[in-house]
């Protein structure tokens, strides 16, 4: 082949205006192989594939009932954590990570610490009202679910999925995963929205979902003409990822086109009669219903990226079912030595842990290959500060469940010394997932991704 190259953003075309994206291919420029033509890597034991997902929380923690005692392998779990007791060995209590990028950029500190959560990098400039008056815009990079759902969310009918509980508004702080630079992804708060978008295919009645198939076209089979030419000017090492990528996406159309099969574990959830998520008393029931959701999302592996996250940054909304009528918000801005709301604020993060441990349980509760969907997911919890009072991102608490598959190794306390910033984190999760990556967000901040193995 002579000096032939290839538009990056090239693409099959065919009869009836049907176009396919090609993978990044060496006759592009593109010498770093294509992830998505390597499956493999995606996935864990027995070829199962691997999930991500991510599960927020507000307004920090209170460390000295966070933080476990002992070492790294034999430890103890504090009041806070000991929901997940029952669940220990399944999960990395990762302590030390800070999150340096939320201390440079526009915008407060709530701002900064929910917008930098998943995206290691500073805001825009921009016209959200925060404290102090201060303001920011939408943060400036791309999230880390959506940096993994680039890779493998073509594998699936919904490249992510985004839940929410009781998240209000359009703004920095009540968004967490990013597209891009400014592109917020806001997350469905209603169950029965989610239910009837994510599950609408299972639930149909057959006719319906013939008239659906019947509707779809077989991309593959309208620019074969176009593959016949093209496969005829690359090299052997294309013609290898080109016919994984082209595998991949026939495997996609087959389940589009028979649909996804129900029994086994794939069952949809019962949502019965759903109560008013835009009642604060609901909040409770509406996680739940969410969370039952995503686990069946994974499940059916109609997704293998989501996150849910639970309310506003410096949300002001009480927790009546805990009988704690003051505000989240407030009650995280008192200081140390108010007994009382230290101990509210213990009982509130005691309630996040329990949500946790509830969608660490339905996850082992379905079985896949020779274990649980648990067992080829990576769940993280993420917090925006460690400690409300004074908004400190240094040594966030994070707490990590499931193995991917293998890649990672639970059952510990990971204590990790020195100024860490969350991008080696999120860089050692996309490694964690099969990506190849040496940093993520704003590269001034990263060391080496963080090993999790």
């Amino acid at each position: 082949m002579k000096n032939s190259t290839l538009s990056r953003r090239a693409m099959l075309k065919g009869a009836g205006g049907a176009c396919l994206a090609l993978p990044l291919l060496d006759i592009m420029g593109g010498c770093n192989a294509d992830l998505a033509s390597k499956p493999q890597q995606f996935r864990g034991g027995g070829g199962v594939p691997k999930r991500f997902v991510v599960f927020w929380t507000p307004n920090g923690t209170i460390m000295q009932h966070w933080r476990p005692s002992g070492s790294e392998s034999s430890f103890t779990l504090p009041r806070i954590l000991q929901p997940l007791d029952p669940h220990k060995q399944d999960i990395v209590v990762l302590d030390g990570i800070d999150e340096l990028s939320a201390y440079k950029g526009p915008g407060d500190a709530h701002q900064k610490g929910t917008g930098q959560s998943l995206t290691a990098t500073e805001l825009q400039e921009g016209d959200f009202p925060g404290d102090g008056g201060k303001s920011a815009g939408w943060a400036d990079g791309i999230s880390v679910d959506q940096a993994i759902a680039d890779v493998v969310g073509d594998q699936t009918k919904f490249r992510s999925l985004e839940f929410g509980v009781y998240v209000y508004g359009a703004n920095v702080g009540s968004r967490i995963s990013y597209r891009g630079p400014a592109q917020p992804i806001p997350p469905e708060n209603d169950p029965t929205a989610a239910f009837s978008r994510i599950f609408a295919d299972l639930e149909s009645d057959p006719e319906a979902q013939m008239r659906r198939i019947a509707e779809r076209k077989i991309v593959l089979d309208a620019v074969a003409a176009d593959y016949q030419r093209l496969v005829k000017k690359v090299g052997a090492a294309d013609r290898i990822k080109l016919e994984a990528h082209l595998a991949a996406v026939r495997d996609i159309e087959m389940r589009l086109e028979t649909g996804v099969s129900i029994g086994g574990a794939c069952e949809p959830p019962m949502l019965g009669e759903v109560a008013d998520p835009l009642k604060v008393a609901n909040i409770p029931k509406t996680g739940k219903l969410q969370m039952d959701l995503l686990a069946m999302a994974l499940a059916c592996d109609l997704t293998r990226v989501a996150s849910i996250m639970w309310t506003n940054s410096a949300t002001a909304k009480p927790f009546p079912w805990l009988n704690i009528p003051e505000g989240h918000h407030e009650l995280a801005h008192r200081g140390d030595g108010d007994l009382d709301a230290q101990e509210k604020l213990t009982v509130i993060n005691t309630w996040y842990c329990e949500q946790f441990a509830y969608l660490i349980e339905k996850l082992k509760s379905i079985p896949e290959g020779d274990g649980t969907v648990l067992d080829n997911t990576l769940l993280i919890w993420v917090n925006e500060h460690q400690k409300g009072n004074d908004h400190d991102r240094h040594e966030i608490p994070y707490v990590i469940a499931g193995k991917a598959g293998g890649a990672v190794k639970t059952g510990r306390w990971l204590q990790v010394p020195g100024d860490r910033a969350h991008n080696d984190l999120w860089s050692g999760c996309m490694n964690v997932m099969g990506i190849e990556a040496k940093t993520f967000g704003n590269p001034t901040y990263c060391q080496s991704p963080l090993a999790l193995g």
